[in-house]
Protein backbone atom coordinates (compact mmCIF):
# COMPACT_ATOMS: atom_id res chain seq x y z
CA UNK A 1 0.00 0.00 0.00
CA UNK A 2 0.70 3.54 -0.60
CA UNK A 3 0.13 5.96 1.73
CA UNK A 4 0.24 9.72 0.47
CA UNK A 5 0.40 12.45 2.77
CA UNK A 6 -0.88 16.18 2.30
CA UNK A 7 -3.90 18.44 2.24
CA UNK A 8 -6.77 18.16 -0.80
CA UNK A 9 -8.03 20.71 -2.44
CA UNK A 10 -11.24 21.27 -4.26
CA UNK A 11 -11.22 21.87 -7.81
CA UNK A 12 -14.66 23.62 -9.46
CA UNK A 13 -15.61 22.19 -12.87
CA UNK A 14 -17.88 23.33 -15.56
CA UNK A 15 -20.42 20.57 -15.75
CA UNK A 16 -20.77 20.91 -11.95
CA UNK A 17 -19.15 18.13 -10.25
CA UNK A 18 -16.41 19.54 -8.19
CA UNK A 19 -13.26 17.37 -7.96
CA UNK A 20 -9.96 17.04 -5.53
CA UNK A 21 -6.56 18.56 -6.61
CA UNK A 22 -3.48 19.70 -5.53
CA UNK A 23 -0.30 18.39 -5.22
CA UNK A 24 -1.12 15.08 -2.81
CA UNK A 25 -3.91 14.26 -5.22
CA UNK A 26 -1.46 14.20 -8.38
CA UNK A 27 0.90 12.16 -6.55
CA UNK A 28 -1.78 9.76 -5.40
CA UNK A 29 -4.03 9.74 -8.81
CA UNK A 30 -0.90 8.86 -10.15
CA UNK A 31 0.24 5.72 -8.07
CA UNK A 32 -3.24 4.51 -8.38
CA UNK A 33 -3.35 4.59 -12.34
CA UNK A 34 -0.25 2.63 -12.08
CA UNK A 35 -2.00 0.24 -9.97
CA UNK A 36 -0.88 0.68 -6.45
CA UNK A 37 -3.33 0.62 -3.49
CA UNK A 38 -3.10 3.82 -2.55
CA UNK A 39 -4.67 5.52 0.92
CA UNK A 40 -4.67 9.81 1.15
CA UNK A 41 -3.84 10.80 4.70
CA UNK A 42 -5.38 14.35 4.86
CA UNK A 43 -8.06 16.95 6.12
CA UNK A 44 -10.78 18.85 4.39
CA UNK A 45 -13.42 21.15 5.86
CA UNK A 46 -16.57 19.83 7.23
CA UNK A 47 -18.57 21.22 4.45
CA UNK A 48 -19.80 20.60 0.57
CA UNK A 49 -16.57 21.08 -0.99
CA UNK A 50 -15.44 18.53 1.43
CA UNK A 51 -18.19 16.39 0.40
CA UNK A 52 -17.28 16.98 -3.13
CA UNK A 53 -13.43 16.27 -2.56
CA UNK A 54 -14.33 12.69 -0.78
CA UNK A 55 -16.75 11.97 -3.85
CA UNK A 56 -13.85 12.58 -6.61
CA UNK A 57 -11.39 10.91 -4.49
CA UNK A 58 -13.70 7.34 -4.59
CA UNK A 59 -14.04 8.08 -8.54
CA UNK A 60 -10.45 8.18 -8.85
CA UNK A 61 -10.18 5.04 -7.01
CA UNK A 62 -7.64 7.00 -3.79
CA UNK A 63 -8.83 5.54 -0.59
CA UNK A 64 -9.73 8.19 1.77
CA UNK A 65 -10.19 5.90 5.20
CA UNK A 66 -7.57 8.43 6.61
CA UNK A 67 -8.81 11.84 5.45
CA UNK A 68 -10.29 13.45 8.09
CA UNK A 69 -12.73 16.78 8.71
CA UNK A 70 -11.87 19.92 10.55
CA UNK A 71 -15.05 21.36 11.49
CA UNK A 72 -13.21 25.00 12.20
CA UNK A 73 -11.63 25.43 9.15
CA UNK A 74 -12.90 25.33 5.68
CA UNK A 75 -11.93 23.18 2.29
CA UNK A 76 -9.55 25.39 0.51
CA UNK A 77 -10.28 25.91 -3.18
CA UNK A 78 -8.03 25.84 -6.11
CA UNK A 79 -9.09 28.96 -8.47
CA UNK A 80 -7.35 29.71 -11.67
CA UNK A 81 -5.44 32.40 -12.71
CA UNK A 82 -5.07 33.32 -16.50
CA UNK A 83 -2.40 35.13 -16.69
CA UNK A 84 1.40 35.90 -15.13
CA UNK A 85 0.17 39.85 -14.44
CA UNK A 86 -2.88 38.39 -12.06
CA UNK A 87 -0.47 36.31 -10.30
CA UNK A 88 2.14 39.17 -10.10
CA UNK A 89 -0.97 41.23 -8.74
CA UNK A 90 -1.24 38.87 -5.42
CA UNK A 91 1.96 38.16 -4.10
CA UNK A 92 0.48 36.69 -0.88
CA UNK A 93 -1.78 33.81 -2.92
CA UNK A 94 0.22 30.45 -2.64
CA UNK A 95 0.60 29.16 -6.29
CA UNK A 96 -0.01 25.50 -7.48
CA UNK A 97 1.04 24.82 -10.50
CA UNK A 98 -1.30 22.27 -11.72
CA UNK A 99 -4.95 22.10 -13.90
CA UNK A 100 -7.95 22.80 -12.34
CA UNK A 101 -10.34 20.21 -13.67
CA UNK A 102 -12.98 21.69 -16.46
CA UNK A 103 -11.82 25.18 -15.88
CA UNK A 104 -12.84 28.15 -17.75
CA UNK A 105 -9.63 29.86 -18.37
CA UNK A 106 -7.52 30.40 -21.53
CA UNK A 107 -4.63 27.59 -21.99
CA UNK A 108 -0.91 28.35 -22.47
CA UNK A 109 -0.69 30.88 -25.92
CA UNK A 110 3.21 30.71 -25.88
CA UNK A 111 5.83 32.39 -23.46
CA UNK A 112 4.21 35.93 -23.17
CA UNK A 113 0.81 34.85 -23.43
CA UNK A 114 -2.08 33.78 -21.50
CA UNK A 115 -1.31 30.85 -19.31
CA UNK A 116 -3.47 28.69 -16.92
CA UNK A 117 -1.56 28.80 -13.44
CA UNK A 118 -3.65 27.74 -10.07
CA UNK A 119 -3.65 29.82 -6.63
CA UNK A 120 -5.24 28.09 -3.70
CA UNK A 121 -8.03 30.08 -1.81
CA UNK A 122 -7.87 31.23 0.98
CA UNK A 123 -3.88 32.42 0.81
CA UNK A 124 -3.44 32.32 4.32
CA UNK A 125 -2.53 28.95 5.43
CA UNK A 126 -3.44 29.44 9.30
CA UNK A 127 -7.34 29.50 7.97
CA UNK A 128 -7.25 26.27 6.16
CA UNK A 129 -7.22 22.69 7.96
CA UNK A 130 -3.67 21.35 8.40
CA UNK A 131 -2.19 17.89 9.60
CA UNK A 132 -0.42 17.56 13.08
CA UNK A 133 1.66 14.74 14.34
CA UNK A 134 -1.03 13.17 15.96
CA UNK A 135 -3.16 12.87 12.82
CA UNK A 136 -0.48 11.05 10.85
CA UNK A 137 0.64 8.95 13.56
CA UNK A 138 -2.89 7.58 14.05
CA UNK A 139 -3.22 7.14 10.42
CA UNK A 140 0.00 5.22 10.09
CA UNK A 141 -0.60 2.85 12.82
CA UNK A 142 -4.38 2.23 11.23
CA UNK A 143 -3.05 1.45 7.73
CA UNK A 144 -0.62 -1.34 8.49
CA UNK A 145 0.21 -2.64 5.22
CA UNK A 146 2.00 0.32 4.22
CA UNK A 147 5.18 -0.27 1.91
CA UNK A 148 5.69 3.61 1.07
CA UNK A 149 4.91 6.59 2.50
CA UNK A 150 5.04 9.97 0.31
CA UNK A 151 4.80 13.18 2.18
CA UNK A 152 3.34 15.69 -0.42
CA UNK A 153 3.44 18.80 0.74
CA UNK A 154 5.13 20.75 3.65
CA UNK A 155 4.31 20.10 7.27
CA UNK A 156 5.47 21.13 10.56
CA UNK A 157 8.64 19.48 11.91
CA UNK A 158 7.01 17.70 14.38
CA UNK A 159 4.68 15.78 12.00
CA UNK A 160 7.50 15.01 9.59
CA UNK A 161 8.75 13.75 12.29
CA UNK A 162 5.87 11.25 12.94
CA UNK A 163 6.15 10.36 9.05
CA UNK A 164 8.93 9.31 9.22
CA UNK A 165 8.64 7.19 13.03
CA UNK A 166 5.68 5.49 10.95
CA UNK A 167 7.46 4.93 7.94
CA UNK A 168 10.13 3.07 9.67
CA UNK A 169 7.91 0.87 12.36
CA UNK A 170 5.94 -0.52 9.15
CA UNK A 171 9.54 -0.99 7.32
CA UNK A 172 8.16 1.43 4.37
CA UNK A 173 10.11 3.66 1.93
CA UNK A 174 10.00 6.92 2.52
CA UNK A 175 9.61 9.48 0.34
CA UNK A 176 9.37 13.83 1.17
CA UNK A 177 8.60 16.42 -1.11
CA UNK A 178 9.62 20.04 -0.30
CA UNK A 179 9.16 23.52 -2.24
CA UNK A 180 12.11 24.65 -4.32
CA UNK A 181 14.82 26.33 -1.74
CA UNK A 182 12.97 25.05 0.90
CA UNK A 183 15.81 23.60 3.94
CA UNK A 184 15.16 19.90 4.00
CA UNK A 185 13.78 18.46 7.03
CA UNK A 186 15.95 15.70 8.76
CA UNK A 187 15.71 12.18 7.50
CA UNK A 188 17.12 9.49 8.00
CA UNK A 189 19.38 8.34 5.06
CA UNK A 190 17.84 5.86 3.17
CA UNK A 191 14.84 8.39 3.09
CA UNK A 192 14.09 9.84 -0.98
CA UNK A 193 14.32 13.45 -0.72
CA UNK A 194 12.90 15.24 -4.07
CA UNK A 195 12.38 18.89 -4.81
CA UNK A 196 9.82 20.37 -6.11
CA UNK A 197 10.22 22.39 -9.64
CA UNK A 198 9.57 26.47 -9.60
CA UNK A 199 7.07 25.80 -12.67
CA UNK A 200 4.94 22.60 -13.26
CA UNK A 201 2.41 21.27 -15.49
CA UNK A 202 1.39 18.66 -13.17
CA UNK A 203 4.17 16.31 -14.54
CA UNK A 204 5.56 16.80 -11.10
CA UNK A 205 3.01 14.65 -9.69
CA UNK A 206 2.82 11.56 -12.01
CA UNK A 207 6.52 11.22 -12.01
CA UNK A 208 6.55 11.05 -7.67
CA UNK A 209 3.53 8.79 -8.04
CA UNK A 210 4.97 6.21 -10.68
CA UNK A 211 7.57 6.52 -8.28
CA UNK A 212 5.98 5.18 -5.36
CA UNK A 213 4.53 2.71 -7.61
CA UNK A 214 7.86 1.20 -8.21
CA UNK A 215 9.09 1.39 -5.17
CA UNK A 216 5.35 -0.33 -3.96
CA UNK A 217 6.52 -3.15 -6.33
CA UNK A 218 9.45 -3.64 -4.87
CA UNK A 219 11.99 -1.65 -7.21
CA UNK A 220 15.29 -0.30 -6.00
CA UNK A 221 14.89 3.90 -5.87
CA UNK A 222 17.26 4.41 -8.51
CA UNK A 223 15.64 2.00 -10.92
CA UNK A 224 12.20 3.20 -9.58
CA UNK A 225 12.94 6.55 -10.32
CA UNK A 226 14.88 6.24 -13.51
CA UNK A 227 11.60 4.49 -14.86
CA UNK A 228 8.94 7.05 -13.40
CA UNK A 229 11.18 9.65 -15.20
CA UNK A 230 11.03 7.53 -18.30
CA UNK A 231 7.10 6.02 -18.67
CA UNK A 232 6.00 9.97 -17.66
CA UNK A 233 8.17 11.90 -20.30
CA UNK A 234 8.76 14.39 -17.62
CA UNK A 235 12.15 16.09 -18.15
CA UNK A 236 13.37 18.57 -15.26
CA UNK A 237 14.25 22.55 -16.41
CA UNK A 238 17.80 23.07 -15.64
CA UNK A 239 18.31 25.73 -13.58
Amino acid sequence: MIVVIGLPAYAGATGGEGSAGGLAVDVAAAATARGGAVELVGKVGDDGAGDAVVLALGRLGIGHAALLRDPARSTPVLSAVATSAEIDAEPGADLLVAAVAGADAPSGEGDDGPRVEVRLLTADPAARPSLEAGDISLALRYLTETRVVVVAEPLAEAAVAAAVEGASFAGARLVVLVQPGATPPALPPEATLLESPAADDGSFGRVVGAFAAGLDAGAAPAAAFGEAVRSSGWEPVPD
